[in-house]
Parts: structure tokens; sequence; C-alpha cells
């Protein structure tokens, strides 16, 4: 079977703007060329009456019917008159519609044709079109009284209907051909506007753009990412599910909506103003901490809008945390081995300088010193991803030249409440205090930081400590809001996060600082089933 090809936008533009062209010239022109014809047989006929009136008052006419033989002085008469107007014919009849002139001589004497004569017979007078020995015709017929007003006959003034057309035939010439040059423009305009057209949908086709659209709104709902779509005014255009979820709105309240009155804190009047996308900005959605991209939407050189995707941070720190317990993996493998390599040459030594007994002793405290840290992690931390990333900081400290400690109270079951809570928590805390410590003015002797896990009946603590030099009193009374922070531009948004976590489970995160150091306490409560 034969591919039958679509016609394009770009055709059907084409023709559906030719044929409304054509339909509104055909109707204008015959509009007009039928109010010009009606106009020209009109004044024809008036101006046929008109001399069958001025005919049939002459003076020489009116007495030449007492004469034996009118025609003889009616006829030269009435001929002049009629070279002179350009009449077809001019007839004179009596009565009994007796001719009495007759463009044809022959026809003098006989009566008159057309059966339109009842009227002028009767005194009247009438503009009548009728067909008589010449043809169709537009005639125009005034009645002949004598001095004392009685009718004594008939004037008949005719124009050819083919002669009146003949006269008409230049003029509706010409207006077809305004009308097809009218055409001609119109179908210039039609290829440019379907031109211009195609260029603003990218030369697709509708079904390709349905396609398109279709496809897109597939991608855009099927990605895990938040994405948000705003005009050069920043109000809200779109958004996909993901971006509904973690706002907690639907689409009645977001569409149409100014972004900066749900993320007052977003990058988008910056975006929007200078056109430069900004990439990996942290951000507060909902009671979500994203990572967000900004990126502007450019048409002719001008910013139109803009988009934002934005991800859940904790889903790519839970990515970044497995990479970062591979590397400590690693890390701790290779400095157990340097340190354990360190032992066997010293144990090594000893043996062959026959100090058994000493190489005994190191063989003992570096088991005892072993087992005393797994036992500990056995009985006090007993979740394995809490205790991972004790381990995790416990290393980084040792790096940092930090002394990190566990309080002996730290107590943590085997499948702890609010676990993703914890490890965000612990993180976040742990590092700050390391940061804290890292860029003092001052150093301590021995820096600390001392973590307190407690899981009680119902509720759970966890106790950051560090001897460092404190919180900013300029920043003290707002450190649990958004972007507050003294570390720069992007920072400030973790212990912001961490407060709605908490918030939203009902507990509560409280910080007492002073010079000699800071303790963030947070309290969850613990509900037992």
């Amino acid at each position: 079977m034969q591919h039958i090809k679509k016609m394009t936008l770009r055709s059907k533009i084409n023709w559906l703007v030719s044929f409304n062209i054509l339909f509104v010239l055909i109707l204008v022109i015959s509009s007009f060329s039928y109010m010009f014809v009606s106009n020209k047989f009109s004044e024809t006929g008036e101006r046929a009456l008109t001399v069958a009136k001025t005919v049939a008052s002459l003076p020489q006419i009116i007495t030449a019917f007492d004469e034996q033989n009118p025609s003889k002085v009616i006829q030269p008469i009435v001929e002049t008159i009629r070279l002179k107007t350009g009449a077809e014919f001019i007839v004179v009849g009596n009565m009994d519609t007796l001719r009495y002139s007759h463009p044809n001589q022959a026809r003098i004497g006989e009566y008159m044709v057309g059966e339109d004569n009842y009227i002028v017979l009767k005194g009247g007078e009438s503009i009548t079109k009728a067909k008589g020995t010449l043809g169709y015709s537009v005639r125009g017929k005034a009645p002949i009284f004598d001095q004392n007003h009685h009718q004594i006959g008939i004037v008949s003034v005719g124009f050819l209907d083919k002669n009146i057309w003949h006269q008409l035939h230049p003029f509706l010439v010409k207006f077809i051909g305004v009308g097809l040059i009218t055409l001609l423009f119109g179908l210039t305009g039609a290829y440019i506007l379907s031109g211009h057209v195609k260029k603003q949908i990218f030369n697709l086709e509708p079904y390709e753009i349905a396609f398109e659209t279709k496809k897109q709104s597939a991608i855009f709902e099927s990605i895990r990412e938040g994405v948000i779509a705003v005009n050069s005014q920043g109000k809200i255009l779109t958004c996909n599910r993901e971006a509904k979820k973690m706002l907690g709105m639907d689409d009645t309240e977001l569409i149409g909506t100014e972004l900066s009155t749900i993320l007052p804190m977003s990058s988008l009047p910056d975006v929007l103003q200078k056109g430069i996308p900004q990439n990996d900005q942290p951000m507060i959605v909902g009671n979500t901490l994203v990572i967000s991209n900004w990126v502007p939407v450019i048409m002719s050189d001008k910013v139109i809008g803009a988009v934002s995707t934005f991800r859940d941070k904790l889903q790519l720190e839970k990515i970044d945390q497995h990479l970062n317990d591979i590397g400590n993996y690693v890390d701790t493998l290779r400095s157990q081995r340097h340190e354990y390599m360190n032992k066997l040459h010293l144990i090594s030594g000893l043996i062959q300088m026959s100090e058994y007994d000493m190489a005994e002793s190191v063989i003992k405290q570096e088991n005892e010193n072993y087992q005393h840290t797994i036992q500990y992690y056995l009985t006090k931390v007993r979740d394995p991803a809490i205790a991972g990333i004790l381990v995790g900081k416990a290393h980084r400290a040792k790096e940092l030249g930090i002394q990190l400690t566990i309080e002996d109270d730290s107590l943590v079951s085997e499948n702890c409440p609010f676990r993703e809570i914890v490890i965000t928590a612990l993180g976040n805390l742990v590092e700050n205090a390391f940061e804290a410590i890292q860029t003092s003015v001052f150093q301590r002797e021995i820096p600390v930081v001392a973590i307190l896990i407690k899981e009680e009946e119902n509720i759970l603590v966890i106790n950051v400590e560090d001897n460092g030099p404190g919180i900013d009193p300029a920043i003290k009374e707002s450190l649990f809001k958004d972007g507050i922070t003294t570390k720069g531009k992007g920072r400030g948004f973790g212990l912001a996060f961490i407060t709605r976590l908490i918030s939203n489970h009902n507990g509560f995160i409280t910080s007492n600082s002073s010079s000699n150091g800071t303790k963030i306490v947070v309290t969850l409560p613990v509900r037992r089933i």
C-alpha cells in the first residue's frame, strides 16, 4: 500500500489563508460588481426615461400628431436625438402603439413590441426591461399629451443590454485585476506568515510537537529530581511530581505563584537578572535540604525565564557516605597495615634479641586494645550504621590531630530509632565541631570533641561538645535559621535542615556556647510499641 504523505503545517496555513482571501475577494468583488451593474442599469433606465420625457414634451412632436403623415415629421427629429444621446432606439407611437419612428424605417407603421406599454398608455411613466425587435433592452417610457392635456401617444427610449454590458466590461476587468493583485499579495503574506510560524516552532510539525510534548512530559515526571520552571517575572509555570512532593503543594497552589514567596532563599533573582547559571546551591525546600541548580532560559538574547532542578541532599549524602565508608575502610586498613607492620617489626626484633617476655607483653597489650575496642562497640553502639559513622569520624579526628571521645554512658540498640536523623545529625554536628577547632585562632593544647548518644526508654539524646572558640555572638540567636553562618555564601543550611527534621518528629535542639567551647544537644521522643 502506497504511503500517503501528510500535508505539512506550512502548506495547511498557505491553503487556509489563500482560501480565506479568495473567498473574501469573491464576496467583495461580487458585491461591488452587483451594486455597480445594478447602478449602471438603473442610471441607464433613468437616462432613457429622461430622454423619453424630453421627446414627449417637444412641441414639434406634439403638433406632428395632427399631420396626415406624422412619421414624416417625427422620424428626422427623433433620429437626431437618438444619435446625440447614444440610445439604441427612440420609438414614438400613438395610443394604438402604432410606430411613427424607429431606427429601422422599415418597421415604421408596425405595432410596438414588448408588452410593457400598459402603464404608459394610462398616462404613467415606466422603466422596464423587455425584449423588442432589437433584443433585450432597458426602456424608459413617457406619455405624450396635447395642449389640452389629453394623451395622444407614447415615447419609448431604449438602450440594449449588450451595449450596457459592453460599457461595464472594462470596469469589471479592473475589479478582477485588483482582486487578483490582492490575492497575490495575500498569497505572499500567507507564505511569509507560514514561514514565521514554522520558525517560531523550530520547523516542527504539529504531530512532532505532540510527540515531543508527550516525551518531555514523560521524562519530566520520571526523573527523581524536583523541577520547577518560572517565567521572567518569577512566577511558576510548571513543576513535576517530585517538586510538588517536596513542597507539599499541588498544581492549584503552585501554578502562577511567585517562587520567591515559597522559596525566599533561592538564587532565582540573580539568575533572572544576570542570566548566569548557578549550580550546586544548597537550599531548603519544604522540609528537605536540597542541592539546587538554576539555569536561565534565553531567547533572542533575552532571559524569558529559568528552570531549577533540585535533589534531596540526604540521598546524595547517602551515596557520598557509601563512598566515604569505602574510603575510610581503605584508609583504616592502610593505617592499620603500617601500625601492625611496626608492631610486627618490634616483635620480630624482640624475638631475635631473645626478649621473649617483652615480646609476649607487647602481643598481649595489642590484643587487649583490640578486644577493648571491639567489646566497646559491641556493648555500647550496636547499630552498625551509627557505629560505622563513629568509626569514620574517629579516623578523621586522628588525621586532624583531634581527640574524639565517646562517653561511657552512650548506649544505642541494634535497631536505633530515627537512624537516618541520628546519622545526619552526628555527621553535621561533629564536622561543625572539627571546623570550629581548626579555624580557631587560639588552639587548645589538646583539642577534644566528645560525643554522647544515649537511647533511653522514652527519649533519644545526642550530645556533641567541643572545646573550640564557641559560637560567634552575632549569629548565636539565629543559629538554627536558613543560611546563617560565618563560613561564607552557600553554607549555613546544615543546622537549619537538622532543626526541621527534629521538629517534624516533635524533638528539639539546643545550644550552649562560651569561649571555652560549644555544646549542642538533640532530644527526640521515642515511642515504644
